[in-house]
This record gives structure tokens, sequence and C-alpha cells, in this order.
């Protein structure tokens, strides 16, 4: 999505090795609608990934890690084509003001003035022009994933409303949870241990140390107060019906059986709908947007002709 493109942005303009580091015969990698991709453009986009990753440079050129890498980033640049080539039929433009306030944006984000990104850049062997053109194109991309995507994306009044009342524990400012936390292995018969700390044949804290495989062992799980920001929905929800000193009914924690004892709460003053209605909206349409977004890519692949040669 947009946003995580102009951090990979801001990554490439800062971060990039010098071009002249790695000599790149300039084979095609890909052709999308008859426009081509270089192996050498390809490498160059792939290096904050590259980073990342530890295998930067010509010794690795040929590792496994590399090539997925390289693979992955492809994909991206073929739907970012497409995306550019789309938008050029729809007479979607920038002009070069939008682009240079952009680029100032990316450099505050570094902690640097627009002179010394530019210095940067060119020390790093990059090009300024290069580098307005991925500004460019990511400004270009947000504009018409807002046209094709985020206009069929509608929240209703409604259903935040409906979120905000179902959810009341996750909007509190300054609520407390001070909690132990159990995580069962694979191994572990869950049941039974539900069934001797509610006959009190063990304590919590002895379970802890005996089956538990999450955080906290040694100290009986207690993982002490927390924000109720902190807490996951899952387990906000196991807490919201505890008493204090209780044992939860036994829950999911990602592919973990778990149980939780309860020490305290405070619920904390509720934050207002009105405070907190675009925080919601934002929540509720995260995941249309990504299907909607899906749905679109998808199209424009199925009607284009790509040609991938990596």
């Amino acid at each position: 999505m947009p946003s995580r493109f102009l951090v990979a942005l801001a990554a490439i303009v800062m971060l990039a090795t010098p071009a002249h580091a790695e000599q790149l015969v300039n084979k095609i990698a890909a052709v999308v609608n008859g426009e081509i991709v270089t192996l050498y453009d390809l490498k160059q986009l792939a290096i904050p990934e590259l980073k990342k990753a530890g295998v930067l440079g010509s010794k690795y050129a040929d590792s496994p890690k590399v090539k997925s890498i390289l693979s992955s980033v492809l994909e991206n640049i073929v739907t970012e084509k497409l995306f550019l080539q789309d938008a050029e039929r729809r007479g979607i433009t920038v002009d070069e003001a939008e682009i240079e306030n952009e680029l100032r944006k990316l450099a505050q984000q570094r902690g640097l003035t627009l002179a010394k990104a530019k210095e940067q850049i060119i020390k790093d062997g990059l090009t300024v022009d290069s580098v307005k053109e991925r500004v460019r194109a990511s400004i270009i991309r947000q504009r018409l994933l807002g046209l094709m995507v985020g206009r069929k994306v509608v929240i209703t009044k409604e259903e935040v409303e409906r979120f905000y009342e179902k959810n009341k524990a996750e909007f509190a400012a300054d609520g407390k949870i001070e909690l132990s936390l159990l995580i069962f292995g694979d191994d572990s018969n869950v049941s039974n241990v539900r069934s001797e700390l509610a006959a009190g044949k063990i304590s919590f804290e002895e379970a802890v140390q005996k089956y538990s495989v999450g955080p906290g062992k040694e100290q009986g799980g207690y993982l002490g107060e927390l924000g109720v920001k902190d807490i996951s929905p899952q387990m906000m929800a196991a807490v919201d019906t505890m008493e204090d000193g209780t044992v939860s009914n036994v829950l999911s924690i990602g592919s973990n059986k778990a149980l939780i004892k309860l020490h305290s709460k405070t619920k904390g003053s509720l934050r207002p709908l009105d405070e907190v209605a675009q925080e919601i909206e934002a929540k509720l349409r995260a995941p249309r947007l990504e299907a909607s977004f899906k749905e679109y890519a998808e199209k424009l692949r199925n009607n284009a002709v790509v040609d991938v040669r990596l």
C-alpha cells in the first residue's frame, strides 16, 4: 500500500550503496506491456531489502536468498508499472513542485534539509532525477489507488458506532491491567491443568513454571502492569469479565492455548466516540482496502502482457 511504498522510497534515497560498486550487465528482467525492466533497475530497487538481509554485494549474487529477494521485488515492480500505465491512460499527472515538496518531507524524516538530501543522493551514487522519478511514481500510485480503490470502500456511521459499543475497553484512555500469563506448549494437557487450578491442586505460578513456554516463566508468568492498549483484543475480552485474583478460561493466543491470572484492573476514563471515530474508521477500512487493492491489481495483471525473464 502507499505508506509502505514511501517508507521503501526513503530507504532507497538515504541508504543506497554507490551504483559503481557493482558492474551490472543491463539484461532484461521483465517486459510489462512492452515496457522493459532491466536487471540494473531491479537490483537498484532491491538494495534496501538486500541490505536488510545482509546479502548486498557481488559475492552473494548467486545465493538463493538474493534470487528470492529479486523475484519478490520484481513482482512489486511489475505491479508498479501496471499502476503507472493505468494512471497515464487516465491522465493522472504530478508537477515538479509536488515532487520537490515530497522530497523535502522525506529529507525532514531523516533530519536533513532538501539540499543536504540531494547531496547525499549523489554521494550514494544515485541521481536526483532518478529519485524524483520514484517520488513521482509514488504520488501517482497513491492518487490512482485513491481513485480506483479508496472510493469503493465506504464505512458507515452505524458501523463505527457498533464497533465502539462492542470494544469500549479498547478506548480506555488510562486503563491498567496487572496480570500473569501461562502459554501452553503443544504437548500440554490444557484441560487437566485448568481442572487442577480450579481444584486448588496447583498454584498458577507453579503451573507456569511447569508448563509454560511463554515469557516470565521464572516469575510465575507475571507481566506486571500493562496499559489497556498493550493488550491484545483476545486477552482484553477475557480480562473484561474477570474478577481480581481469578484465572481465565482457556483462550487462544496466536497458535497456542493460554490462561490468564488477573491481579488487578483499572478501567480508566472512556474516550468519547467523536474523538476516536476516525481511528475506528481507519481500522475498519484497512482490511477492505487490502481486498479491493488485490482485486484491482489482479485485474490489471490479467489484462496485461507480462514477460518475466529473471
